[in-house]
């Protein structure tokens, strides 16, 4: 079975299609959006609204299979409004709705050597089909309009219930000035710090080690970074998945609170952060330092400036590598983010512990409480 990163990185992308391409795919737009509606008609509707990054999203569910699927990462964003959304997102699955996914009209070149398809037609339409999993994400832009298509709500892997509708999310923020970023962010009411790296290198744990602490959790894996007057990481998803064995010797005290106890044996521990600890989860943090957590092995646990440029070089990979057909932009995005605040490595040793209070010192240091 592939691994989420492995499933991203086969996601290469293809040459930007000409205009005489652009007649049959807003024809296969139209068509996926009228199945839905007609499923919509058959299953019901049930719509929920969020404001992720400042902006207002709305989900639009055929029928209520997919909703707790889709729903528990997102429920710390919840807004009860009656104002238009700046992004309407509709959601089906073919096997509650009985609603078959209408045929795209590309051919076998389109897909790469990872299985997937993936096209962008003069930034209006933007597509990923994911054959392995059955999932189709499409993009109006122009319409501010997105379908989420799967096979069944019951094939969907624990990564698309920890943090979904990413690529989408991914796809239309980016056009709004906003950039996902492979990160956690924790910290006070005041300000925080972003915590990059690469898988396995300690910053889910570095985040969730402060969540008893008096500091704020902004979320893990994926945070939206905003940078119009400041830096600023807006919380996405408020989950966190972590390895069972690692969860057991490292963050005992998680254990109980995984949402798939009965499947830890073949995929991670996923974890609703807002459901156990809804007054520690923030919907945003001010930006006042980023660290790359660095596991050494050592008791101590301690802090190391580095320049921006090192900074860079081991935060911007993991993103770029992690969000489908990212590239020149969005490495240049992430360097003006990281050229604002302060960088530093923390080393973490055996002493977990030391985190919270480290994070908080610096946090109040004057190097970056300015």
């Amino acid at each position: 079975m592939k691994t989420d990163g492995e499933r991203r990185l086969a996601v290469e992308q293809a040459p930007t299609c000409d205009k005489s391409e652009d007649a049959p795919s807003v024809v296969f737009f139209s068509a996926v959006h009228r199945a839905f509606e007609e499923a919509e008609r058959v299953a019901g509707s049930v719509i929920c609204s969020y404001v992720i990054g400042g902006y207002s999203i709305q989900l639009r569910f055929a029928g209520p299979a997919l909703v707790p699927f889709i729903t528990p990462a997102l429920e710390h964003l919840a807004e009860r409004t009656d104002r238009p959304p700046s992004l309407t997102v509709c959601l089906v699955d073919s096997a509650s709705t009985h609603t078959e996914l209408p045929l795209p009209p590309w051919k076998g070149v389109d897909y790469t050597s990872g299985g997937n398809m993936w096209r962008l037609l003069r930034e209006q339409f933007k597509v990923l089909f994911e054959p392995d999993a059955g999932i189709l994400d499409v993009l109006d832009s122009e319409k501010n309009l997105a379908i989420y298509w799967v096979r069944s709500c019951h094939d969907l892997r624990f990564y698309e219930k920890a943090s979904p509708l990413r690529t989408l999310l991914y796809w239309w923020m980016r056009e709004h000035d906003r950039q996902m970023v492979h990160s956690a962010a924790t910290g006070t009411p005041t300000g925080g710090v972003l915590i990059g790296g690469k898988g396995g290198s300690g910053k889910t744990t570095t985040s969730l080690v402060c969540l008893d602490s008096g500091l704020l959790y902004a979320g893990d894996n994926y945070i939206l970074l905003s940078q119009e007057s400041a830096p600023v990481a807006h919380s996405v998803y408020s989950s966190c998945t972590l390895h069972s064995q690692h969860m057991l010797t490292r963050l005992p005290w998680l254990a109980a609170k995984a949402s798939n106890p009965d499947k830890l044996g073949v995929e991670k521990a996923l974890v609703f952060v807002h459901e156990h600890y809804p007054e520690s989860v923030a919907t945003s943090v001010a930006v006042k330092a980023i660290l790359m957590p660095e596991v050494t092995g050592q008791r101590a646990t301690k802090l190391r400036s580095i320049s921006p440029a090192q900074c860079l070089a081991l935060f911007a990979p993991s993103s770029i590598f992690n969000l489908p057909a990212a590239g020149p932009e969005d490495f240049r995005y992430i360097a003006r983010f990281v050229k604002r605040v302060p960088s530093y490595v923390l080393e973490l040793g055996a002493d977990l512990s030391a985190i919270p209070d480290l994070v908080k010192g610096l946090l109040s240091s004057p190097s970056v409480s300015t």
